[in-house]
């Protein structure tokens, strides 16, 4: 950088490819120095990360592989389950995790990327039934949800009216629904829509909106990895400005 302010006469075009090179480099400089960066992700989280044929795929699978492609980070999928998760990123078998709602709890012991995507929380009913746009609607009814995720911590604290039925998985929340052992699921808006369709097609209806919105990003411990983050942000802002995460929504919102 002291080349340009020691040089006044230097030519526009000459100075702007200097400060681009300079804020491309660290991050090919570091990249190919170093060993291949290991990312869990969730196994059966459809339709943001799964495994189908031995391999990777979902929504979040894509924005991540193209953002970690624009900032040279090779990378290694590591599938593990959503209860899994803290403990891949404690005993070293990943430095990240992906796809996690952003919550203020998960900050007291993560870090965060930038949003890769947004879901959030949307109510399920058994079909004909109408879904309700809101929790108000169901105080006193009971509504089921995953132990696991934020959603059920979230009804527990802003909805006490609702009596909340906490169940296993999301397999475990659908069933109890469309045996009739609550009048509501609370599920992703996006994941639940699978799970119905893989499970229970024509049975379940979901709401035309969402209760609560998640950013959905990459998670490493708190302190941990700041480094990767700033490179994996770097190329995530470079897909957002160029068209390709769009165009992989776009891609996702057709299947």
């Amino acid at each position: 950088m002291s080349s340009l302010t020691t040089h006044p006469s230097r030519a526009p075009w000459a100075k702007r490819w200097l400060i681009g090179v300079a804020l491309v480099c660290p991050l090919f400089s570091v990249a190919h120095g170093a060993d291949t960066v290991r990312i869990a992700h969730d196994r059966d989280f459809p339709p943001f990360s799964e495994v189908s044929g031995g391999k990777p795929e979902g929504l979040a699978v894509d924005i991540f592989r193209a953002a970690a492609a624009r900032a040279a980070i090779e990378v290694e999928f590591v599938p593990v389950s959503f209860e899994d998760r803290q403990r891949a990123l404690e005993d070293g078998r990943a430095q990240a995790y992906f796809p996690l709602a952003i919550t203020p709890e998960r900050r007291q012991s993560l870090d965060f990327s930038e949003v890769l995507v947004v879901t959030g929380g949307a109510l399920f009913v058994r079909a004909p039934n109408v879904p309700p746009e809101d929790l108000a609607a169901l105080a006193g009814k009971i509504v089921v949800s995953p132990r696991t995720g934020p959603i059920a911590p979230f009804i527990e604290k802003n909805a006490p009216a609702v009596k909340l039925m906490v169940a296993k998985d999301y397999e475990d929340t659908l069933g109890r629904l469309v045996r009739g052992e609550a009048d509501a699921a609370a599920l992703s808006y996006h994941v639940g829509a699978r799970f119905v369709a893989r499970l229970y097609p024509g049975q379940v209806v979901r709401s035309r909106s969402m209760f609560l919105e998640l950013p959905v990003a990459v998670a490493v411990l708190k302190g941990k990895n700041a480094e990767l983050v700033a490179r994996l942000n770097a190329g995530l802002a470079v897909i957002r400005s160029d068209g390709t995460w769009q165009r992989i929504n776009e891609r996702w919102a057709g299947k």
